[in-house]
């Protein structure tokens, strides 16, 4: 046997575990008819709706978190893919900020209201105690994970329907909604709720002519460096480093949401 393929034996991980619980399997059916999608692999789906939290207390090796992290590649995809298709005429910078609208954590919880998933997630007894299946958090997680579920049961073409279904039609006024999108506000708000301190903005260079400067601006939060941005004014300028630091904000501060 080959170096590499001995090597391969001995990294190659045993198959996940592929059937689901009594409990959920009772409720199946219901959850299939209330998200759309008939699964044919149901262990997906209930661990696309499995929180740490109780994985940890029934002793369970899995949660949705891996999933997430696909969900979210999937969505970013189907969603590029829809705006660059159907807004010819505009550029990059325009379509990634309808791309935010769409992705963002606050209206993917939304999206989970819509669908009334918080009664379907599977939480642990203090979990539920303190009212965690509301948690907006948690809400946008299972809208990715359960993309990722749909992506691995059927592939791109039914997670594709299912978001253009469940996610992009549900907010049709994305353009309309771009002209009052405040990142800086976003920006503020989070860092009052999660008690931290105000984010500051520093004027880091200025070019180009008098009359048609470019600023450059970075921020800061708590001492740390942690965004950038750009723009013919103080004001476009700051809301693109907002901006930057919210699409990065589990890069520096993980955990915290």
């Amino acid at each position: 046997m080959s170096l590499l393929g001995k090597i391969f034996r001995k990294t190659v991980q045993t198959p996940e575990v592929s059937q689901v619980s009594d409990d959920f399997a009772k409720k199946l059916s219901t959850i299939e008819k209330a998200i759309g999608h008939a699964f044919k692999e149901p262990h997906l789906l209930e661990r696309a709706l499995t929180h740490s939290s109780f994985a940890s207390q029934n002793n369970i090796s899995y949660s949705y978190e891996r999933l997430e992290f696909l969900g979210d590649a999937v969505l970013q995809l189907v969603v590029s893919d829809f705006l660059f298709k159907t807004h010819l005429h505009l550029n990059e910078g325009t379509l990634t900020k309808y791309r935010t609208i769409l992705v963002n954590g606050s209206y993917l919880s939304e999206c989970a209201s819509r669908l009334d998933l918080g009664r379907w997630i599977l939480l642990s007894d203090s979990s539920r105690r303190t009212g965690q299946r509301d948690n907006d958090s948690i809400m946008a997680d299972v809208i990715e994970s359960l993309i990722a579920a749909i992506y691995m049961d059927g592939g791109y073409e039914p997670a594709a329907r299912w978001i253009k279904t469940n996610v992009i039609a549900g907010k049709a006024d994305y353009a309309e909604e771009l002209q009052t999108f405040n990142f800086k506000g976003q920006l503020a708000e989070k860092c009052q709720r999660l008690k931290m301190g105000n984010p500051s903005f520093e004027i880091t260079k200025t070019t180009g002519p008098d009359h048609d400067p470019l600023y450059m601006i970075q921020v800061s939060i708590d001492g740390s460096l942690v965004g950038f941005g750009e723009g013919r004014n103080k004001k476009e300028a700051s809301q693109q480093a907002s901006e930057d630091t919210l699409k990065n904000w589990d890069v520096f501060f993980p955990g915290k949401n």
